[in-house]
């Protein structure tokens, strides 16, 4: 009883000190029951939803709306239109910020995107089944078509520009060339170590670049490899390395991925690849 009788002070101080409006309605604490809710939503706030919101959107003032439609599902979990309307609104967000984008660069380069209005008007006309302008089949017959058409325009364009810049690096002093078309250059020798060959495991940290500098993928510590799997250029290239030296490799696409590119790696795109080699199995 003892223990009961504590926790029930605290909660008359809880009444005295947190009794009032919050803007969602009057806060009560009257039992553990009411002390445990408002506990618990707090911490679900705070240790789950807010440190993941986008802070250049959710601020002080936007809170206010973040927090009415959250009120209006909450209040109105059933109201099919709410939904509707939240569902609508976090598509159009992802469908602008990742397709309409990604789709745009892909076909026409970086800094050009579709004609918005038209995009906007055939996402309409998609969902409300509008067939005015042209039938679905149509219009999926077209699309399929001129993406394939510029999506090859936009793979020789990364296939050109590869190239030209390979052939540019091959020049530059201190850069060496295989007969493979391999470029490499040692940033840093180590001790002498062993060097592997192609059966052998690898540990190794590396980071894989466009031409232009993108990063496409990085390992900050040190990651496990049976070197056979890797990519021609790779394969290639560590066998020529020793134990402790880093590497830099300017890798063709045909000792790369090739037409069919990988992830977010374009078909037919030159690499560059800093490599270390920690460690042959």
């Amino acid at each position: 009883m003892k223990k009961l009788n504590v926790l029930m002070a605290c909660m008359t101080v809880a009444v005295i000190t947190s009794c009032g409006g919050t803007g969602t309605g009057k806060v009560t604490m009257n039992d553990v029951k009411d002390t445990i809710s408002y506990s618990i939503g707090m911490g679900r706030a705070v240790r789950v939803y807010k440190n993941q919101l986008p802070e250049d959107i959710i601020d002080s003032v936007t809170m206010k709306q973040f927090m009415k439609g959250f009120l209006d599902a909450a209040n109105d979990p059933e109201d099919k239109a709410k939904l509707a309307y939240a569902l609508g609104y976090e598509i159009g967000c992802q469908e602008m910020s990742q397709a309409f984008e990604a789709l745009s660069t892909t076909l026409f380069g970086a800094g050009e995107t579709f004609n918005k209005s038209n995009y906007l008007s055939g996402f309409n006309d998609g969902m409300t089944e509008n067939w005015k302008i042209m039938s679905f089949e149509e219009a999926d017959e077209t699309s399929n078509r001129l993406y394939n058409y510029l999506s090859q325009k936009a793979f020789d364009r990364v296939r050109i520009e590869g190239e030209e810049f390979l052939e540019k690096k091959s020049h530059e002093e201190n850069v060496f060339k295989t007969e493979s078309g391999l470029l490499y250059e040692v940033v840093k020798l180590g001790a002498g170590g062993k060097k592997p060959v192609e059966s052998s495991d690898i540990e190794v940290r590396y980071k894989c670049a466009s031409i232009d500098g993108e990063v496409y993928d990085e390992s900050k510590e040190p990651y496990r490899f049976t070197l056979s799997g890797l990519i021609k250029g790779w394969t290639e290239g560590l066998q020529l390395m020793s134990e402790g030296d880093k590497y830099r490799f300017y890798i063709p696409s045909e000792l790369a991925y090739g037409e069919r590119g990988q992830g977010d790696i374009p078909p037919f795109a030159a690499l560059v690849f800093d490599v270390e080699l920690v460690k042959v199995y």
